[in-house]
């Protein structure tokens, strides 16, 4: 009997386990927000998002910011909160709330050309945090080629960050299977980058038609 190499054994135990996260991923893209949503569950996530869309207005008047941010981001940034809190913290971090968001703010605004982000990259230097800005918007950055990948095994297409943070179905997921993957490998915002590799892969070759169709109706 041929022996398999502990190397190629992990190799292999590692592609069905991406394959089962991308399964996973897929449906759970497919059926967000059909069927019944527990109250609490729905209760949790709204209090969460306006609570994270006050500290941002309170960041905005701060800095004199232009108001439409609210509104553009609040949503992206309630969505993008857990993984990085958890890859933060995974690097041994002892952050605020706000300098999460602050954070997670500025890599926004720095990713889709707002106006604004000079005066966030100030306050981000203010408190200390300009190394750190580089690991979240590489995070940002990969999570975006991750949800385009899927768009475009989707629609044969590819959308901007901006688009992208308004398909609430696909955000939400998408973070979760995140936040999942970073507590699995106990990874940090130094070393997430090595998740996507073999991640973005396996989504770009998924191929149950049944549930792309599905999807694909969703954007319509």
């Amino acid at each position: 009997m041929k022996k398999v190499s502990t190397i190629n054994l992990n190799l292999l135990t590692e592609k069905l386990y991406l394959e089962g996260v991308t399964n996973s991923l897929y449906e759970n893209i497919s059926n967000y927000g059909v069927g019944d949503i527990e109250a609490s569950v729905l209760m949790e996530g709204l209090m969460s998002e306006e609570k994270n869309k006050d500290m941002v207005r309170d960041l905005v008047n701060d800095l004199k910011l232009a108001p439409k941010l609210i509104f553009t981001f609040g949503s992206g940034i309630t969505a993008f909160y857990g993984p990085i809190k958890e890859l933060l913290s995974g690097g041994g971090l002892n952050i605020t709330e706000e300098n999460i968001i602050l954070l997670t703010l500025t890599s926004l605004c720095l990713l889709t050309g707002q106006p604004d982000v000079k005066k966030l990259v100030g306050r981000v230097k203010e408190e200390g945090l300009y190394p750190t800005l580089k690991g979240v918007n590489n995070f940002i950055s990969e999570t975006k080629d991750l949800l385009n990948s899927v768009i475009k095994n989707t629609l044969g297409v590819s959308h901007s960050l901006l688009d992208i943070l308004g398909f609430t179905f696909l955000l939400v997921p998408t973070m979760d299977t995140l936040s999942k993957l970073i507590s699995d490998y106990s990874l940090s915002i130094g070393n997430v980058n090595t998740l996507f590799t073999g991640l973005l892969l396996s989504v770009a070759t998924y191929s149950v038609k049944a549930v792309i169709n599905k999807i694909k109706g969703r954007f319509n």
